[in-house]
Protein backbone atom coordinates (compact mmCIF):
# COMPACT_ATOMS: atom_id res chain seq x y z
CA UNK A 1 0.00 0.00 0.00
CA UNK A 2 1.23 3.23 -1.16
CA UNK A 3 0.98 6.82 0.10
CA UNK A 4 1.42 9.86 -2.17
CA UNK A 5 1.80 12.99 -1.67
CA UNK A 6 -0.15 15.43 -4.27
CA UNK A 7 0.80 18.56 -5.51
CA UNK A 8 0.03 21.83 -4.49
CA UNK A 9 -3.55 23.30 -5.73
CA UNK A 10 -5.06 19.82 -5.24
CA UNK A 11 -8.58 19.46 -3.05
CA UNK A 12 -8.41 18.56 0.24
CA UNK A 13 -8.04 14.55 0.58
CA UNK A 14 -10.73 13.32 2.43
CA UNK A 15 -11.20 11.84 6.44
CA UNK A 16 -11.49 8.80 4.87
CA UNK A 17 -8.32 9.07 2.58
CA UNK A 18 -6.57 9.94 5.78
CA UNK A 19 -7.38 7.55 7.89
CA UNK A 20 -6.87 4.71 5.07
CA UNK A 21 -3.26 6.82 4.43
CA UNK A 22 -2.46 5.81 8.67
CA UNK A 23 -3.91 2.76 9.01
CA UNK A 24 -1.42 1.74 5.96
CA UNK A 25 1.33 3.34 8.27
CA UNK A 26 0.41 1.12 10.91
CA UNK A 27 0.40 -2.24 8.83
CA UNK A 28 2.71 -4.57 9.98
CA UNK A 29 4.02 -6.44 7.15
CA UNK A 30 5.87 -9.86 7.58
CA UNK A 31 9.29 -10.35 5.97
CA UNK A 32 10.53 -9.32 3.10
CA UNK A 33 10.64 -12.81 0.66
CA UNK A 34 13.56 -12.65 -1.07
CA UNK A 35 12.48 -8.93 -1.90
CA UNK A 36 14.23 -5.99 -1.65
CA UNK A 37 12.68 -3.13 0.90
CA UNK A 38 11.18 -0.17 -0.40
CA UNK A 39 13.12 3.00 -2.03
CA UNK A 40 16.71 1.09 -2.69
CA UNK A 41 18.19 -0.41 -5.93
CA UNK A 42 17.86 -3.89 -7.03
CA UNK A 43 19.52 -6.32 -4.75
CA UNK A 44 21.35 -8.34 -8.59
CA UNK A 45 22.69 -4.79 -9.27
CA UNK A 46 23.81 -3.72 -5.72
CA UNK A 47 26.02 -6.94 -5.38
CA UNK A 48 27.56 -6.35 -8.49
CA UNK A 49 28.49 -3.08 -7.55
CA UNK A 50 29.51 -3.69 -4.13
CA UNK A 51 31.90 -6.83 -5.37
CA UNK A 52 33.91 -4.46 -7.77
CA UNK A 53 34.87 -2.12 -4.65
CA UNK A 54 38.76 -2.10 -4.51
CA UNK A 55 38.36 -2.84 -0.57
CA UNK A 56 36.60 -6.45 -0.81
CA UNK A 57 38.99 -7.12 -3.77
CA UNK A 58 41.99 -6.56 -1.38
CA UNK A 59 39.51 -8.77 1.52
CA UNK A 60 39.44 -11.25 -0.53
CA UNK A 61 42.88 -11.43 -1.34
CA UNK A 62 43.66 -11.45 2.70
CA UNK A 63 41.72 -14.41 2.67
CA UNK A 64 43.72 -15.84 -0.06
CA UNK A 65 46.62 -14.86 1.95
CA UNK A 66 45.62 -16.23 5.19
CA UNK A 67 45.11 -19.77 3.56
CA UNK A 68 48.53 -19.98 2.27
CA UNK A 69 49.93 -18.79 5.52
CA UNK A 70 47.69 -21.50 6.94
CA UNK A 71 49.97 -24.03 4.92
CA UNK A 72 53.00 -22.31 5.65
CA UNK A 73 52.19 -22.62 9.71
CA UNK A 74 51.34 -26.46 9.60
CA UNK A 75 54.45 -26.94 7.42
CA UNK A 76 56.47 -24.63 9.35
CA UNK A 77 59.24 -22.86 9.00
CA UNK A 78 61.84 -25.61 10.01
CA UNK A 79 63.64 -26.87 7.08
CA UNK A 80 66.50 -29.75 5.87
CA UNK A 81 69.95 -28.52 6.03
CA UNK A 82 72.70 -30.47 4.08
CA UNK A 83 76.51 -29.67 5.15
CA UNK A 84 79.05 -31.29 3.53
CA UNK A 85 82.78 -30.54 4.05
CA UNK A 86 85.94 -32.39 1.94
CA UNK A 87 89.84 -31.86 3.91
CA UNK A 88 93.25 -33.04 3.41
CA UNK A 89 94.77 -34.74 6.29
CA UNK A 90 99.08 -34.99 6.60
CA UNK A 91 100.54 -37.25 9.70
CA UNK A 92 104.05 -36.32 10.83
CA UNK A 93 105.77 -38.99 8.73
CA UNK A 94 104.29 -36.70 5.61
CA UNK A 95 101.74 -39.58 4.68
CA UNK A 96 98.52 -37.37 3.10
CA UNK A 97 94.63 -38.67 3.30
CA UNK A 98 91.45 -37.35 1.71
CA UNK A 99 88.78 -37.48 3.85
CA UNK A 100 85.51 -35.90 3.22
CA UNK A 101 81.84 -35.70 5.93
CA UNK A 102 78.49 -34.72 4.88
CA UNK A 103 75.76 -33.77 7.76
CA UNK A 104 72.04 -33.86 7.11
CA UNK A 105 69.83 -32.09 10.06
CA UNK A 106 66.67 -30.06 10.67
CA UNK A 107 65.45 -28.44 14.06
CA UNK A 108 61.93 -30.06 15.25
CA UNK A 109 59.05 -28.55 16.89
CA UNK A 110 58.38 -30.10 20.14
CA UNK A 111 55.87 -29.76 23.30
CA UNK A 112 52.75 -29.29 21.06
CA UNK A 113 54.23 -26.57 19.07
CA UNK A 114 53.01 -28.37 15.77
CA UNK A 115 49.24 -28.59 16.64
CA UNK A 116 48.93 -24.53 17.88
CA UNK A 117 50.98 -24.11 14.55
CA UNK A 118 48.20 -25.21 12.74
CA UNK A 119 45.16 -24.25 15.00
CA UNK A 120 46.89 -20.53 14.79
CA UNK A 121 46.73 -20.92 10.58
CA UNK A 122 42.73 -21.54 11.44
CA UNK A 123 42.09 -19.10 13.07
CA UNK A 124 44.39 -16.80 10.87
CA UNK A 125 41.19 -17.58 7.80
CA UNK A 126 38.71 -16.90 10.26
CA UNK A 127 39.86 -13.85 10.91
CA UNK A 128 40.23 -12.94 7.08
CA UNK A 129 36.80 -14.30 6.46
CA UNK A 130 35.33 -12.16 9.25
CA UNK A 131 36.92 -9.16 7.83
CA UNK A 132 35.78 -9.79 4.71
CA UNK A 133 31.97 -9.77 5.88
CA UNK A 134 33.04 -6.93 8.03
CA UNK A 135 34.02 -5.01 4.80
CA UNK A 136 31.30 -6.24 3.00
CA UNK A 137 28.81 -5.07 5.52
CA UNK A 138 30.28 -1.34 5.72
CA UNK A 139 30.10 -1.49 2.15
CA UNK A 140 26.84 -2.12 2.01
CA UNK A 141 26.37 0.70 4.73
CA UNK A 142 28.38 3.34 2.61
CA UNK A 143 26.24 2.51 -0.77
CA UNK A 144 22.75 3.01 0.97
CA UNK A 145 24.03 6.04 2.59
CA UNK A 146 25.11 7.47 -0.71
CA UNK A 147 21.78 6.42 -2.41
CA UNK A 148 19.74 8.09 0.08
CA UNK A 149 21.88 10.92 -0.20
CA UNK A 150 20.99 10.99 -3.55
CA UNK A 151 17.39 10.49 -3.09
CA UNK A 152 16.94 13.81 -0.66
CA UNK A 153 19.10 16.20 -3.26
CA UNK A 154 16.70 14.99 -6.15
CA UNK A 155 13.86 14.76 -4.50
CA UNK A 156 14.26 18.81 -3.27
CA UNK A 157 15.45 19.49 -6.97
CA UNK A 158 12.19 17.54 -7.97
CA UNK A 159 9.92 19.72 -5.39
CA UNK A 160 11.56 22.99 -5.96
CA UNK A 161 10.80 22.46 -9.77
CA UNK A 162 7.21 22.01 -9.14
CA UNK A 163 6.88 24.92 -6.76
CA UNK A 164 8.62 27.18 -9.43
CA UNK A 165 5.69 25.92 -11.55
CA UNK A 166 3.20 26.75 -9.45
CA UNK A 167 4.37 30.20 -8.56
CA UNK A 168 4.60 31.33 -12.47
CA UNK A 169 1.41 29.86 -12.52
CA UNK A 170 0.20 31.90 -9.65
CA UNK A 171 2.89 34.71 -11.68
CA UNK A 172 0.34 34.37 -14.33
CA UNK A 173 -2.50 35.11 -12.46
CA UNK A 174 -0.73 38.23 -10.71
CA UNK A 175 -0.24 39.54 -14.34
CA UNK A 176 -3.85 38.71 -15.76
CA UNK A 177 -5.60 40.71 -12.76
CA UNK A 178 -3.07 43.80 -13.24
CA UNK A 179 -4.11 44.15 -16.57
CA UNK A 180 -7.91 44.33 -15.62
CA UNK A 181 -7.19 46.95 -13.12
CA UNK A 182 -8.34 44.69 -10.54
CA UNK A 183 -4.65 44.09 -8.58
CA UNK A 184 -2.07 46.76 -8.57
CA UNK A 185 1.52 46.78 -10.05
CA UNK A 186 3.18 46.15 -6.77
CA UNK A 187 1.74 42.93 -6.33
CA UNK A 188 3.02 41.69 -10.12
CA UNK A 189 6.57 42.68 -8.83
CA UNK A 190 5.88 40.80 -5.71
CA UNK A 191 4.83 37.42 -7.64
CA UNK A 192 8.12 38.12 -9.95
CA UNK A 193 10.17 38.37 -7.25
CA UNK A 194 8.52 35.40 -5.18
CA UNK A 195 8.94 33.29 -8.46
CA UNK A 196 12.45 34.35 -9.59
CA UNK A 197 13.86 33.18 -6.16
CA UNK A 198 11.81 30.27 -6.41
CA UNK A 199 13.81 29.49 -9.84
CA UNK A 200 17.32 30.04 -8.45
CA UNK A 201 16.50 27.57 -5.58
CA UNK A 202 15.50 24.96 -7.73
CA UNK A 203 18.51 25.87 -9.81
CA UNK A 204 20.92 25.31 -6.66
CA UNK A 205 19.13 22.04 -5.43
CA UNK A 206 19.54 20.94 -9.58
CA UNK A 207 23.55 21.11 -9.53
CA UNK A 208 23.60 19.42 -5.81
CA UNK A 209 21.50 16.80 -6.87
CA UNK A 210 23.81 16.23 -10.12
CA UNK A 211 26.79 16.21 -8.19
CA UNK A 212 25.19 13.58 -5.93
CA UNK A 213 24.54 11.55 -9.01
CA UNK A 214 27.53 11.87 -11.04
CA UNK A 215 29.63 10.35 -7.41
CA UNK A 216 27.20 8.03 -6.70
CA UNK A 217 27.41 6.81 -10.42
CA UNK A 218 31.13 6.82 -10.40
CA UNK A 219 31.71 4.84 -6.81
CA UNK A 220 29.44 2.51 -7.62
CA UNK A 221 29.70 1.77 -11.30
CA UNK A 222 26.16 0.28 -13.18
CA UNK A 223 24.08 1.95 -10.78
CA UNK A 224 21.32 4.12 -12.74
CA UNK A 225 19.67 6.25 -10.04
CA UNK A 226 15.77 6.68 -11.07
CA UNK A 227 13.66 8.58 -8.47
CA UNK A 228 10.04 6.61 -8.44
CA UNK A 229 6.69 9.11 -9.58
CA UNK A 230 5.80 8.78 -6.00
CA UNK A 231 7.90 8.26 -2.74
CA UNK A 232 6.74 4.71 -1.55
CA UNK A 233 5.19 4.12 2.19
CA UNK A 234 7.98 2.93 4.74
CA UNK A 235 7.44 -0.82 5.49
CA UNK A 236 7.40 -1.19 9.21
CA UNK A 237 8.69 -4.62 10.36
CA UNK A 238 7.96 -6.99 13.18
CA UNK A 239 8.58 -6.65 16.05
CA UNK A 240 9.97 -4.42 19.05
CA UNK A 241 13.00 -2.42 19.34
CA UNK A 242 14.34 -4.78 21.60
CA UNK A 243 13.98 -7.85 19.15
CA UNK A 244 15.45 -5.78 16.09
CA UNK A 245 18.21 -5.12 19.02
CA UNK A 246 18.83 -8.65 19.43
CA UNK A 247 18.27 -9.87 16.05
CA UNK A 248 21.11 -7.12 15.09
CA UNK A 249 23.46 -8.54 17.11
CA UNK A 250 22.52 -12.31 16.78
CA UNK A 251 25.08 -11.85 14.05
CA UNK A 252 26.97 -8.69 14.01
CA UNK A 253 30.55 -8.92 12.06
CA UNK A 254 32.15 -6.32 14.20
CA UNK A 255 31.88 -8.38 17.34
CA UNK A 256 32.61 -11.56 15.81
CA UNK A 257 35.61 -10.14 14.30
CA UNK A 258 36.40 -8.26 17.72
CA UNK A 259 36.05 -11.54 19.04
CA UNK A 260 38.13 -13.84 16.16
CA UNK A 261 41.21 -11.10 16.55
CA UNK A 262 40.73 -11.71 20.42
CA UNK A 263 40.92 -15.50 19.83
CA UNK A 264 43.71 -14.95 17.27
CA UNK A 265 45.75 -12.97 20.17
CA UNK A 266 45.34 -15.93 22.26
CA UNK A 267 46.45 -18.55 20.61
CA UNK A 268 49.66 -16.06 19.13
CA UNK A 269 50.41 -15.91 23.10
CA UNK A 270 49.96 -19.57 23.91
CA UNK A 271 52.85 -20.23 20.39
CA UNK A 272 54.56 -17.76 21.79
CA UNK A 273 54.78 -18.91 25.32
CA UNK A 274 55.84 -22.00 24.05
CA UNK A 275 58.53 -20.70 22.01
CA UNK A 276 60.67 -20.26 25.70
CA UNK A 277 61.95 -23.91 25.28
CA UNK A 278 63.85 -24.40 22.63
CA UNK A 279 63.98 -26.45 19.29
CA UNK A 280 66.07 -29.80 19.38
CA UNK A 281 68.47 -30.25 16.06
CA UNK A 282 68.99 -33.90 15.03
CA UNK A 283 70.91 -35.10 12.34
CA UNK A 284 72.99 -37.84 10.57
CA UNK A 285 76.60 -37.64 10.24
CA UNK A 286 78.71 -39.83 8.23
CA UNK A 287 82.10 -39.25 7.42
CA UNK A 288 85.44 -41.23 5.75
CA UNK A 289 88.51 -40.57 7.14
CA UNK A 290 92.21 -41.88 6.18
CA UNK A 291 91.53 -42.21 2.24
CA UNK A 292 88.36 -44.71 3.28
CA UNK A 293 89.91 -46.91 5.73
CA UNK A 294 88.11 -45.22 8.73
CA UNK A 295 83.90 -44.63 8.43
CA UNK A 296 82.19 -42.83 10.61
CA UNK A 297 78.64 -42.79 11.74
CA UNK A 298 77.05 -40.36 14.28
CA UNK A 299 73.66 -38.63 14.91
CA UNK A 300 73.81 -35.20 16.17
CA UNK A 301 71.79 -33.77 18.88
CA UNK A 302 72.22 -29.81 19.40
CA UNK A 303 69.33 -27.59 21.78
CA UNK A 304 70.11 -23.79 22.15
CA UNK A 305 69.71 -22.13 25.59
CA UNK A 306 66.19 -20.07 25.78
CA UNK A 307 67.29 -16.72 27.28
CA UNK A 308 66.04 -13.29 28.46
CA UNK A 309 64.29 -12.70 24.91
CA UNK A 310 62.22 -15.36 24.64
CA UNK A 311 60.68 -14.62 27.86
CA UNK A 312 60.27 -11.50 27.19
CA UNK A 313 58.71 -11.99 24.04
CA UNK A 314 56.56 -14.45 25.83
CA UNK A 315 55.14 -11.86 28.00
CA UNK A 316 54.97 -9.06 25.89
CA UNK A 317 52.55 -11.66 23.38
CA UNK A 318 50.52 -12.37 26.73
CA UNK A 319 49.92 -8.61 27.03
CA UNK A 320 48.82 -8.05 23.43
CA UNK A 321 46.43 -10.90 24.01
CA UNK A 322 44.74 -9.33 27.10
CA UNK A 323 44.58 -6.40 25.14
CA UNK A 324 43.15 -7.70 21.98
CA UNK A 325 40.34 -9.35 24.79
CA UNK A 326 39.40 -5.74 26.38
CA UNK A 327 39.36 -4.17 22.81
CA UNK A 328 36.30 -6.96 22.27
CA UNK A 329 34.89 -6.29 24.82
CA UNK A 330 34.50 -2.19 24.07
CA UNK A 331 33.60 -3.16 20.67
CA UNK A 332 30.84 -5.70 21.89
CA UNK A 333 29.52 -2.58 24.21
CA UNK A 334 29.79 0.42 21.72
CA UNK A 335 27.85 -2.46 18.99
CA UNK A 336 25.01 -3.14 21.11
CA UNK A 337 24.55 1.00 21.54
CA UNK A 338 24.66 1.40 17.87
CA UNK A 339 22.30 -1.61 17.17
CA UNK A 340 19.53 0.50 19.92
CA UNK A 341 20.23 3.61 18.28
CA UNK A 342 19.62 1.61 14.85
CA UNK A 343 16.09 0.21 15.92
CA UNK A 344 14.77 3.32 17.68
CA UNK A 345 15.84 5.51 14.60
CA UNK A 346 13.87 3.17 12.36
CA UNK A 347 11.20 2.84 14.55
CA UNK A 348 10.80 7.20 15.35
CA UNK A 349 11.50 7.81 11.76
CA UNK A 350 8.42 5.78 10.93
CA UNK A 351 5.98 7.52 13.34
CA UNK A 352 7.78 11.53 12.51
CA UNK A 353 6.99 10.36 8.91
CA UNK A 354 3.65 9.68 9.50
CA UNK A 355 2.90 12.87 11.39
CA UNK A 356 4.49 15.55 8.65
CA UNK A 357 2.89 13.61 5.68
CA UNK A 358 -0.63 14.69 7.50
CA UNK A 359 0.86 18.54 8.45
CA UNK A 360 1.90 18.68 4.77
CA UNK A 361 -1.62 17.37 3.63
CA UNK A 362 -3.15 20.21 6.07
CA UNK A 363 -0.68 22.76 4.28
CA UNK A 364 -1.55 21.58 0.40
CA UNK A 365 -4.81 22.00 1.35
CA UNK A 366 -4.49 25.42 3.13
CA UNK A 367 -2.73 26.76 0.28
CA UNK A 368 -5.02 25.65 -2.51
CA UNK A 369 -7.81 27.63 -0.58
CA UNK A 370 -5.57 30.77 -0.23
CA UNK A 371 -4.95 30.13 -3.31
CA UNK A 372 -8.16 30.27 -4.84
CA UNK A 373 -9.71 32.93 -3.09
CA UNK A 374 -6.47 35.15 -4.50
CA UNK A 375 -7.72 34.23 -7.47
CA UNK A 376 -11.37 35.23 -6.71
CA UNK A 377 -9.98 38.53 -4.93
CA UNK A 378 -11.16 37.71 -1.26
CA UNK A 379 -7.59 37.05 -0.10
CA UNK A 380 -4.45 39.48 -0.61
CA UNK A 381 -1.53 38.28 -2.52
CA UNK A 382 0.76 38.02 0.42
CA UNK A 383 -1.47 36.05 2.34
CA UNK A 384 -0.94 33.49 -0.98
CA UNK A 385 2.51 33.50 -1.11
CA UNK A 386 3.38 32.87 2.52
CA UNK A 387 1.04 29.84 2.43
CA UNK A 388 2.44 28.53 -0.96
CA UNK A 389 6.27 28.90 0.89
CA UNK A 390 4.32 26.69 4.57
CA UNK A 391 2.67 24.50 1.76
CA UNK A 392 6.67 23.87 0.46
CA UNK A 393 8.40 23.91 3.48
CA UNK A 394 5.75 21.01 5.19
CA UNK A 395 6.08 19.08 1.98
CA UNK A 396 9.41 19.15 1.86
CA UNK A 397 10.03 18.22 5.44
CA UNK A 398 7.09 15.07 5.14
CA UNK A 399 9.17 13.63 1.82
CA UNK A 400 12.60 14.07 3.57
CA UNK A 401 10.90 12.37 6.71
CA UNK A 402 9.78 9.71 4.45
CA UNK A 403 13.12 9.47 2.92
CA UNK A 404 14.54 9.20 6.56
CA UNK A 405 12.54 6.63 7.80
CA UNK A 406 12.74 4.58 4.35
CA UNK A 407 16.71 4.58 4.89
CA UNK A 408 16.40 3.83 8.46
CA UNK A 409 14.11 0.25 7.88
CA UNK A 410 16.82 -0.17 5.35
CA UNK A 411 19.82 -0.20 7.76
CA UNK A 412 17.72 -2.12 9.97
CA UNK A 413 17.36 -4.53 7.61
CA UNK A 414 20.72 -4.29 6.49
CA UNK A 415 22.18 -4.64 9.66
CA UNK A 416 19.89 -7.70 10.62
CA UNK A 417 21.41 -9.84 7.67
CA UNK A 418 18.16 -9.29 5.47
CA UNK A 419 19.44 -7.40 3.12
CA UNK A 420 22.66 -7.80 0.87
CA UNK A 421 24.20 -10.25 3.27
CA UNK A 422 27.23 -11.42 1.69
CA UNK A 423 26.64 -14.96 0.58
CA UNK A 424 29.89 -16.71 0.70
CA UNK A 425 29.95 -16.05 4.24
CA UNK A 426 29.12 -19.10 6.33
CA UNK A 427 27.74 -17.06 9.34
CA UNK A 428 24.94 -14.66 7.30
CA UNK A 429 21.63 -15.69 5.57
CA UNK A 430 19.28 -13.66 3.88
Amino acid sequence: MTATFKTAGAGHPGLLALLLAWFASLLVLPAFAGESPPAVPPEAVVRQALSALPQLAAARAIVQSEQANSRRLAAGTHEWTVRASAQRRTDNAGQRYLENDLTVERPFRIGGKQGKDIALGDAGISVAQARLADAWHEAGRGLLKSWFEWMREARSAQRLQDHARVLEQQLDIVQRRVKAGDAPRLEQMLAETEWQRAVVAQAQAAARAARTDAELRKRYPGLSPQLPAELPAPVVLPGSVAEWQEKILAHNHEIELAELEAAHSRLTAERTVLERTSDPTVGVRYAQERDRQEHIVGVIVSLPFSGAARSANADAAVARAEAAAQKAREVKVRVESDAAQVAMQAQSANALSDRFAGIASQAQANAALVGKAYSLGEAPLNDTLLARRQSLEAISTAEQARIDALEANARLLLDMHRLWSLREHHGDGD
